[in-house]
């Protein structure tokens, strides 16, 4: 072991140091040098900058994941919320339709209630509607509208000229006339417009007279709608009270023929008492019937068949009767009917000359009532001091003037809004107050003087 530590030593003694002794004639040991390694820090700083930026890469990618998670889920609260939202709306829709649906029941429950209130009311005749007057036929009794005076000319002219003009159309015609017109003189024309106007007059009176009795049954009519009313009302509350359901049935007439038996009906009739005497289900019995029917021959049919056509034969004379008085009631009612518009015409004509002597009355009290107030004006005398202003009054006059020039956009309304403002946010009022008061002072004295004029004249 020491040789070879030796020789180590000997390989790693500098030659020129071999030779140097000390003065004591030792050989001094050689020195160690540093161990720098200079390329492997290089290398361990390569390292770090490398591992650095991969960090950093790695911390800018995480970033980036993370807004982008973070806006998905934002998204997914949007879409929550939204989804929310609609649950919300629809749960919303549905308690508005259940309400719905209780007010519809509620509102069908009453109509149903109400089909079984049936009031008696006497009803008036009933006032003829437009879309009633025209869907009507033309009246034969109308009032026709007077023919003009070239129209009267024109029906006595009309002969010849189509005498002269054989092959002329309608069109032509008219045309030939309307020139003829034209030439006809003021004098030849002049008994033509004597009788239009005398036609007219006659034809205006009458429609006049027409207006004035449509506007009397208006009237009355306007009357008897309010005592049905209250007619009306006074039965539905008996009803509630009552508190018992009156039938709502169709009421058939008494009178009416019964439609006449069938021959498989006057068969059921003959043998219907032997299945019941034989205790049979009465479900069953019809079943029975029908197959019975069915299997029966045509020459066992023929007595019911007779039956049946009697029965029919009975059933057209019956009805022949019924619609005969039943025209006949027709015609009675149409007459009654008729006399009880002629009745509520003259009652519609005495309350309609009742309420137009009311009015009367009421416009001659307006008229002396405008008079009163027209001689007042006028028997005002135009020296009389006017009265003073108020300090509000005063103000505003002042304000409106300075608005005017600042605002001159400003409607009337909207003026007066702020005038009435700034009074109330004016802290010296005073000077308003001693200006209003100078007036009011200023009105005394003139008032005074005036008087003073008024005695001595």
């Amino acid at each position: 072991m020491a040789t070879k530590r030796g020789k180590r030593a000997a390989k790693n003694v500098d030659p020129e140091k071999e030779n140097a002794t000390d003065g004591a004639g030792i050989i001094p040991m050689p020195l160690k040098k540093a161990a720098v390694k200079p390329k492997a820090l290089t290398v361990n700083n390569m390292s770090l900058e490398e591992e650095l930026e991969t960090m950093t890469k790695t911390l800018k990618q995480m970033s980036i994941e993370k807004e982008e998670s973070e806006a998905r889920l934002k998204l997914k609260e949007d879409e929550l919320q939204a989804k929310a939202a609609e649950a919300e709306r629809i749960n919303e829709q549905l308690k508005l339709s259940d309400e719905g649906k209780k007010k519809l029941e509620e509102k069908l429950r009453k109509l149903q209630k109400l089909k079984e209130f049936q009031p008696t009311l006497s009803l008036g005749v009933p006032l003829p509607s437009d879309d009633m007057a025209k869907k009507k036929k033309k009246n034969s009794n109308r009032l026709k509208k007077p023919k003009s005076a070239f129209l009267l000319w024109s029906k006595e002219q009309r002969q010849a000229v189509s005498e002269e003009h054989p092959n002329a159309s309608f069109a032509e015609m008219s045309a030939i006339m309307g020139e003829k017109w034209k030439s006809v003189s003021e004098e030849e024309r002049k008994p033509y417009l004597e009788r239009y106007q005398i036609e007219k007059d006659i034809y205006l009176k009458l429609v006049g007279q027409e207006k004035r009795e449509a506007e009397a049954l208006k009237l009355l009519h306007e009357e008897q709608s309010k005592k049905q009313g209250q007619e009306l009302l006074e039965q539905y509350l008996a009803y509630k009270k009552q508190g018992q359901p009156w039938l709502c049935r169709k009421e058939k007439d008494p009178l009416k023929p019964k439609h006449p038996t069938t021959a498989f009906f006057a068969f059921c009739n003959s043998r219907r008492p032997a299945l019941l005497e034989a205790k049979t289900r009465i479900p069953e019995i019809g079943k029975i019937l029908g197959e019975e029917w069915k299997a029966l021959s045509d020459a066992k049919r023929v007595p019911f068949e007779k039956i049946a056509a009697t029965e029919k034969t009975r059933y057209a004379a019956e009805l022949e009767a019924y619609k005969v008085s039943k025209a006949e009631e027709s015609t009675a009612a149409e007459k009654e009917m008729e006399e009880k518009v002629k009745l509520e015409k003259v009652h519609a004509l005495q309350l309609f000359k009742q309420k137009e002597k009311t009015d009367q009355a009421k416009k001659l009290m307006k008229d002396l009532t405008k008079e009163k107030k027209k001689a007042k004006e006028q028997a005002k005398d135009p020296n009389r001091p006017k009265k003073p202003l108020s300090s509000y009054l005063i103000f505003s006059m002042e304000m409106r003037k300075i608005l005017d020039e600042e605002k001159p956009g400003m409607t009337f309304a909207e003026m007066n809004a702020l005038i009435a403002l700034k009074w109330k946010e004016t802290s010296d009022k005073q000077i308003w107050n001693d200006k209003a008061a100078a007036a009011k002072e200023r009105y005394t004295a003139e008032m005074d003087e005036y008087n003073k004029d008024a005695v001595m004249t």
